[in-house]
C-alpha cells in the first residue's frame, strides 16, 4: 500500500526526490531502482495516464487496503466483545466500512475504464508496452479487492440473517419483567440447506468443513475470532501479491516521464 503512495506524491508535485519505495506498501526499494519525482512531464501517453489514471488508481486501492484492515479489527472485536446491546451498533459501523470499501473499488474500476489508457498511433512502442502492462497488473489488484469485498460483505450480510428476529435489549428487558415477548420469536429454519439461524456461530460463513459447515456452537471464542482473522489474512496477502506486481511496472515506467 506504501508504494502507491510515493507515486502519488512522485505525480502530484516537483518535491525533492524521496527514499526509493514500492507504490503499494511504502516499503523501501533496493538501490538501483530509484522512484523519480515527476515535476514537469513531456506530452506523451504514458506520462498524461501517470496523472490522470495512475495516481488516482494507486490511491483508491490504499483506500481500499487501509478500509480493509480496519474491517478485520473491527470483526474481531465483535466476535470477541460484541453483546446484546452493543451488537447492532457494532454491525452498523462495519456497514459503514463496506460502504468505503465499495467507494474505494468503485473509483479503482472507474480509473481502469478510462479513455486515458488508450495511447495514441503516434506514441512510442515503449510508453504503448507501459501503459498495457500497468493496466493489467492494476486489473489484477481490482480483481484481489473486489475478493475482498466479497468477503467483508458476505459475512456481514450473513450475519445480519443469522441475528435477524432475535430479541433486541430493549425486548429482552421487557419479556424479563413480564414475562411477555414484545415479538415473536423467530421462526426455525428446518431446510438442511440452509444455516441454522438460531445459532449463535458467527463463523459459518467462512467454514470450509461441509460436513460442520450448519452446525453451529453456543458461543464465539477467541480461537474462532482468530480463524476468522487468518482466513482474511490469506486474502489480504493474495492482495499484496497483486500489489507487488504491479509496483514492478510503475516504478520503472515513472523513469520514462523524467
Amino acid at each position: 500500500m506504501l508504494v502507491l503512495a510515493a507515486v502519488v506524491l512522485a505525480l502530484a508535485s516537483p518535491a525533492p526526490q524521496p527514499s526509493a519505495t514500492n507504490p503499494f506498501t511504502l516499503d523501501p526499494i533496493p538501490a538501483g531502482t530509484p522512484l523519480p519525482i515527476i515535476g514537469t512531464t513531456r506530452t506523451r501517453a504514458l506520462c498524461s495516464a501517470m496523472h490522470r489514471v495512475i495516481a488516482p488508481a494507486v490511491a483508491a486501492a490504499m483506500g481500499s487496503d487501509k478500509t480493509y484492515a480496519g474491517f478485520r479489527t473491527s470483526l474481531r472485536d465483535y466476535l470477541i466483545t460484541a453483546t446484546s446491546s452493543s451488537r447492532d451498533m457494532k454491525i452498523t459501523v462495519m456497514d459503514r466500512t463496506v460502504q468505503s470499501m465499495v467507494k474505494s473499488v468503485d473509483k479503482l474500476e472507474t480509473a481502469l475504464n478510462s479513455d486515458d489508457w488508450q495511447p495514441p498511433a503516434n506514441a512510442a512502442a515503449q510508453d504503448k508496452a507501459a501503459l498495457a502492462n500497468i493496466h493489467q497488473s492494476l486489473a489484477g489488484v481490482l480483481a484481489a479487492q473486489k475478493v475482498q469485498l466479497d468477503a467483508m460483505s458476505g459475512w456481514l450480510e450473513t450475519e445480519r440473517a443469522r441475528t435477524f428476529g432475535q430479541l433486541s435489549e430493549t425486548e429482552n428487558n421487557m419479556r424479563n419483567s413480564t414475562g411477555i415477548a414484545s415479538s415473536p420469536p423467530a421462526p426455525i429454519i428446518t431446510d438442511p440447506l440452509a444455516p441454522d439461524l438460531q445459532t449463535n456461530d458467527t463463523s459459518y460463513a467462512f467454514k470450509r468443513d461441509s460436513s460442520t459447515f450448519f452446525q453451529g456452537k453456543p458461543t464465539s471464542s477467541l480461537a474462532m475470532a482468530n480463524n476468522l482473522d487468518h482466513d482474511l489474512a490469506d486474502i489480504a496477502r493474495y492482495t499484496a501479491q497483486r500489489e507487488a506486481v504491479a509496483a514492478k511496472v510503475i516504478i520503472p515506467a515513472t523513469n520514462l516521464c523524467k
